[in-house]
């Protein structure tokens, strides 16, 4: 007789994971005991709450060697794979840990427990050969998804969703009345060229023909989560002319069965667009972290709820998240609840007993002001509450890397006194090619621009017609300007700083070389805080350019190599003034995989990096990384 123990470490809570634990619990042939250990928690699953940090979901059970093995083979077969599994493992213990109490899990509409079909199921709903194809109704033992579903899906027959796929192959474009009205296509949808292509993956078989993955790529794809995941498509693909997309596979029963009709007529991928509440996943530092969990604009509320340390305020409020602490203190503890809303609108100042909106205001002018770094100061919070401290007082001797494409890009320290300071922020750029020409013309860099404009006419010109929109602090404009200047050309009329930044990635995501030039990216000293010569920088460009370098994917790999270099020599210099032991990452620019490949290399040999990969990388992290920030006091304008 033995005691096994099966260990699923995930980096976040999974609700499916806790809801098989819950089944085995009846599983006959052996005595069964479960539980999940948190990061701070003493081995006891709490109910209704959950810690930050990792997950480790468990199974433990007592018997002989042939009963073990039918058990192995029986989870194996149930755990499908979630993005944020981490680890597993299968060891033998002394005495069981568990016990035979339920676990709890989060229940929401937007995000449901347990997913709409698993193994059990798929094969007799998705596959064209089973007698029950396009059953959307089928009764599922395992994964209950027939509880997902609407009365007018339950409706919904085979013979309805062919004609559905019929429809979209005949007369065009298609609004999925029963699918949340998504919306599908054949060809892409007329949308702002800020916003990348969706694709719905209709033939996985097909997926590598079309767009270059790699394992952990494909394997998200097919995760309990069926997140978004960013991807290049093969170079020169004759109709993905879009530099990067968004794609993901069938989510729902009746996507699923959508899908599989589609695949029968041959259509690989369809454009979608709409709310369909796929989460956007990065590949950070080593594992998935979630980019942005939801459609702001969707109608549904999202709360969940942590084990956290007491913060510094009771609430706040920010950009369609409310974060809230609630002084449930337990004995001898200063831990409470902690819980994150998704709303639809920003509550008013008026209904909170402090400021906090007004708080973490982020200029959304193009103007920066550059002493109003608390958005960079919650990231940094939020992401050291992954596993890294009990109590506020401990988050200290620290930076955040914070780059984001909606708020101001900082480097931000905390010392051992836990006071924070402004290191660095990207500077403001041009919102017009012609003001980004002179400034370089007026620069120590007018011979290189000079030049360019000699020997590049065509590329000279279009960076005359470049309009930058928006916030222009950050990468996204940086890489666009960049595109334009080593050649790199999206196929639209009008060049979006999105679809140019995304060319530049995705040109960056082709070199596969060992070598490539150093990119300067100089420091400026400002009154209060660093920031960047970016005349120089894409002057060092145009020199690597004009000196014959006629290999953008090695010049647009180099700016990424040569920011990740940079960014670890800055780290050193603030280690040296104030010892640094923790380097947090946030914000939605890290969906870009080179220069977070970079990152770890560079910073991670000689740095712990922290993502809290609970929460978003640029979303409810902020709310809550907000409830542990010290108030200032800002300008009138804020």
């Amino acid at each position: 007789m033995k005691n096994i123990r099966f260990d699923f470490t995930c980096s976040r809570q999974v609700p499916l994971y806790a809801h098989l634990c819950n089944q085995y619990l009846n599983y006959d042939e052996l005595n069964i005991s479960i539980g999940c250990d948190g990061q701070h928690s003493s081995g006891q699953y709490s109910a209704g709450q959950h810690d930050f940090g990792p997950q480790s979901y468990f199974i433990e059970a007592q018997g002989e060697q042939n009963q073990l093995e039918q058990l192995a083979d029986a989870i194996a077969a149930d755990f499908l794979i979630s993005a944020w599994l981490i680890d597993s493992s299968i060891k033998v213990i002394d005495e069981p840990q568990g016990s035979k109490t339920l676990l709890p899990f989060p229940q929401s509409v937007s995000s449901p427990a347990i997913v709409p079909f698993c193994q059990h199921c798929y094969p007799l709903i998705g596959d064209n050969q089973s007698a029950k194809f396009g059953t959307l109704d089928l009764i599922c033992p395992c994964c209950k998804g027939e509880t997902q579903l609407t009365s007018a899906q339950k409706a919904l027959t085979l013979s309805d969703i062919k004609a559905m796929a019929q429809g979209l192959l005949t007369q065009g474009p298609l609004t999925l009345a029963a699918a949340d009205n998504l919306q599908i296509s054949l060809t892409p949808f007329e949308q702002p060229l800020s916003e990348r292509p969706q694709l719905l993956i209709c033939n996985p078989n097909t997926l590598n023909a079309h767009f270059c993955l790699n394992d952990a790529q494909v394997l998200a794809l097919s995760s309990i989560e069926k997140p978004l995941i960013c991807a290049r498509p093969t170079q020169e693909h004759d109709k993905l002319s879009a530099p990067l997309y968004d794609i993901c596979f069938a989510y729902s029963r009746v996507i699923l069965v959508l899908g599989e009709v589609l695949r029968q007529k041959g259509v690989d991928w369809v454009y979608i667009k709409g709310p369909h509440n796929r989460p956007k996943l990065a590949w950070v530092d080593g594992a998935w972290a979630q980019i942005a969990s939801h459609d702001l604009s969707s109608t549904q509320v999202q709360t969940k709820h942590f084990i956290a340390p007491e913060p510094l305020r009771e609430k706040v409020s920010f950009h369609g998240y409310q974060a809230q602490w609630q002084a449930a203190k337990r004995s001898r503890s200063h831990q409470g609840e902690l819980s994150v809303a998704v709303l639809t609108q920003v509550p008013s100042s008026e209904d909170s007993d402090i400021h906090c909106t007004s708080m973490l205001s982020d200029n959304n002018q193009n103007t920066v002001n550059t002493e109003n770094h608390t958005l960079a100061d919650a990231a940094l919070f939020s992401a050291l509450l992954n596993g890294k401290f009990t109590s506020h007082k401990q988050a200290k001797n620290a930076a955040v890397i914070y780059l984001s494409h909606t708020h101001a890009s900082q480097i931000v320290t905390c010392d051992n006194k836990a006071d924070t300071e402004l290191f660095f922020a990207l500077p403001e750029l041009p919102d017009n090619g012609y003001e980004i020409f002179h400034q370089l013309d007026s620069s120590p860099q007018k011979a290189v621009a000079q030049k360019f404009k000699s020997l590049f006419p065509e590329d000279y010109l279009k960076l005359l017609s470049l309009k930058l929109h928006g916030r222009r602090d950050n990468l996204q404009s940086l890489w666009a300007i960049a595109a334009i200047l080593i050649g790199l050309n999206t196929q639209e009329e009008t060049q979006s700083q999105a679809r140019l930044s995304d060319a530049l990635m995705a040109a960056a995501m082709r070199y596969h070389g060992a070598n490539a030039p150093r990119i300067d990216y100089p420091l400026t000293k400002g009154e209060a805080h660093r920031s960047l010569n970016w005349c120089k920088t894409l002057g060092t460009v145009l020199s690597f350019r004009i000196a014959g370098n006629d290999d953008p994917s090695q010049l647009a790999f180099a700016m990424q190599d040569s920011l990740a270099d940079y960014l670890s020599n800055w780290i050193e210099h603030i280690d040296l003034n104030i010892g640094v032991h923790n380097i947090a990452l946030a914000g939605n620019e890290l969906i870009n995989e080179t220069l977070c490949k970079r990152i770890s290399l560079r910073l991670g040999k000689n740095f712990p990096l922290v993502v809290n990969r609970s929460l978003d990388l640029d979303g409810d992290n902020l709310a809550v990384g907000a409830l542990y920030v010290k108030q200032r006091q800002l300008n009138a304008h804020d």
